[in-house]
């Protein structure tokens, strides 16, 4: 409560008609100063528009394969349908005399020669082109930056024109390339038909010679057979022909002998038989007479006996000279047929001459007739095996032409088409080939959101370096008197660490209003911005509680090394070693890195020990500033006559 009263009684010394307008001043450093700093640079990038950039365009178009190339006309049409920046598009001269002027921030000049390298970038010598950016850091250097920063967007157009006259030359050779690769599908198509029909030819050649093959086995195991019959033939004729020269006619010659000599004996034969028969059967009747003169002896068995063996004698003389009759005949006949084969003989041995003689030949020809057959069939048989090697490579031919086709043709099909309208997309669809699509977490949209942070711990920061040049850091009644120290120190600082909080709430609404600031999680904007306000004053109270009119000018610079240090602008890690050292140990670190996570979102565990570190900050610094008090009880001639006074 003692605190609480010396605060009141701070806050009474500003009576009067003016003077009470003082703590709503104060009120209004942190909007003034951190609202003037976030308007200022909210979005500058959004506002590169209103920059003045000249662009010269001194490109001459090309030719390649017929189509002409003008990269530097796409190049400022493409860069018409933008506004990243103000563009000027004039002549070399006016160029240069604003750029020195101060007219243009930087000026953008194509080179003559650029289309004429793009149209040559397909050829075995490239050379890349180029587009010339002219600064003049004499207009500000910071807007040179903003030119690096939106030069890769201006790369990105460069590069769209490029490669749309990259595509109209490729496409250009694509539809020579697939015209001709069209004739070769067509002759690829043709050769297939050609090999095929090879195909089907050496296959029914193959077929044929198979059976031309068995045939001439056929006709070759039918021309042995014939030379053997023919060999068989000629020695039977040779057989023949010693029979009729020699032996037949010897032996007809002893034939006729034979029967002749057989007929001359037959004839006496014959006429012996006959004298026979004839005294058989005088013989029989001489019997039978003397039967009749002697009838008596008719039944005299003697006499029987001897008629019938004279009546037998002479049925057999009979039957002897009929045989013998028969026997001369057959010996006749025999003896004219021997005669009549001696007349045929000279005929006979004449025919089979003329026999022997073809004979001969054909055993002579069929033997001739049986190599050739022979020649024949191995001639056929290797050419069958010739023609089987033909059929199996023209199929392979066949095959290989059947892939060619299909390779030719998937290559024609890959072949994109290059007639004029195909040109036009590809061109345009290669313009811009790929898209780069970024995702940000905890996104700030905007420079100024970004920054936000810093610059509400720099307004705050000056809040507490201007509060003490009003308010009196110790009541000087309760220095003298018997007051608590931390009463005194807390009496001190809550009048500036009130105002403090309602400055940078003022902030935070007017920013959230005007500017659009939209904290993610506006409880803990709320809350840490009323710490850092606090905790800011209690180290600025205890500075000025320490060190008086000194106190304000470490306090200045503290700001400026909390400025470096904390972050705010730049990652950490690109400042100079010493600067990071120091990070960890500012108060203002943890504020720009608690309102980051507040504003645009982030990790919450950040943000909690950010707050305990600064709620510890405002406790540790209430506790300096009552040991100052305690210090402060023992006047001494400094303080009594001090060096320096505000």
């Amino acid at each position: 409560m003692k605190a609480i009263y010396l605060a009141w009684l701070e806050l009474r010394r500003f009576r009067g008609p003016w003077r009470r307008f003082a703590p709503a001043v104060l009120i209004l450093i942190p909007l003034l100063y951190g609202a003037l700093l976030l308007w200022s640079n909210w979005d500058p990038y959004g506002r590169m528009s209103e920059m003045p950039v000249a662009v010269v365009n001194s490109d001459r178009p090309a030719d390649h394969n017929g189509e002409q190339v003008n990269a530097g006309e796409q190049f400022v049409q493409q860069l018409r349908t933008t506004d990243t920046f103000q563009w000027h598009f004039v002549d070399p001269k006016t160029a240069r005399s604003g750029l020195e002027q101060g007219r243009y921030y930087f000026t953008i000049q194509v080179p003559q020669d650029f289309s004429t390298r793009l149209a040559n970038s397909t050829r075995s010598a490239p050379q890349r082109p180029a587009v010339l950016l002219t600064r003049n850091d004499a207009n500000g250097h910071l807007a040179g930056i903003m030119a690096d920063t939106a030069r890769y967007e201006l790369q990105n157009q460069i590069n769209a024109a490029a490669y749309a006259a990259y595509a109209r030359g490729l496409y250009g050779d694509l539809g020579e390339v697939r015209g001709k690769l069209g004739t070769a599908s067509e002759i690829s198509e043709q050769l297939v038909q050609g090999t095929q029909l090879n195909k089907q030819s050496t296959g029914a050649l193959a077929r044929g010679l198979t059976g031309v093959r068995d045939g001439t086995g056929r006709v070759s195991g039918g021309v042995r057979d014939i030379a053997g019959a023919s060999a068989q033939l000629d020695q039977r004729l040779s057989s023949i022909t010693e029979f009729t020269g020699r032996r037949l006619p010897a032996t007809t010659e002893a034939l006729l002998d034979t029967s002749g000599a057989t007929v001359r004996d037959l004839n006496a034969v014959t006429g012996g038989t006959a004298a026979a028969q004839r005294q058989a059967e005088r013989s029989a009747g001489t019997l039978a007479q003397l039967a009749n003169r002697h009838p008596e002896l008719r039944g005299d068995p003697l006499y029987r006996s001897a008629l019938a063996d004279a009546r037998r004698l002479a049925a057999t003389t009979t039957s002897v000279h009929d045989a013998a009759a028969d026997a001369l005949g057959s010996a006749a006949d025999t003896q004219d047929r021997a005669l009549a084969l001696r007349d045929e003989l000279e005929p006979l041995q004449q025919d089979v001459s003329d026999i022997d003689e073809p004979a001969t030949r054909l055993r002579l020809s069929s033997a001739e007739l049986t190599g050739g057959v022979g020649g024949l069939t191995h001639g056929v048989n290797t050419l069958v095996a010739n023609i089987g090697v033909a059929q199996t490579s023209s199929g392979q031919l066949n095959d290989g032409a059947r892939r060619l086709a299909d390779q030719v043709r998937d290559s024609l099909d890959r072949m994109p088409p290059a007639g004029p309208t195909e040109v036009a997309r590809a061109s345009s669809e290669l313009g811009t080939p790929s898209v780069v699509r970024a995702t940000t977490l905890n996104s700030a949209d905007v420079y100024g959101r970004g920054v936000a942070p810093l610059f509400f711990a720099i307004a705050l920061w000056v809040f507490g370096l201007f509060a003490y040049l009003l308010f009196t850091p110790l009541n000087q009644r309760a220095l003298g008197g018997r007051t608590n120290p931390l009463s005194v120190a807390i009496g001190g600082w809550l009048p500036a660490a009130a105002l403090g909080v309602i400055g940078g709430l003022v902030l935070l609404g007017a920013m959230d209003l005007a500017l659009g600031l939209d904290p993610v999680d506006l409880p803990a904007a709320v809350g840490l911005t009323a710490l850092g306000a606090a905790a800011f004053t209690a180290i600025n109270h205890a500075l000025r509680a320490a060190f008086g009119a000194v106190g304000g000018l470490v306090s200045l610079a503290l700001l400026l090394v909390q400025i470096t240090a904390s972050g705010g602008l730049y990652p950490l890690e690109t400042a100079p070693a010493p600067i990071q050292a120091v990070h960890s140990a500012l108060p203002m670190s943890y504020l720009v890195d608690g309102l980051r996570v507040a504003f645009t979102g982030g990790e919450q565990q950040h943000l909690i020990w950010d707050a305990i570190v600064l709620g510890g900050v405002l406790v540790g610094f209430l506790l300096i500033t009552s040991l100052v008090v305690l210090r402060h009880r023992t006047w001494t001639i400094g303080r009594l006559h001090p060096q320096i006074e505000l």
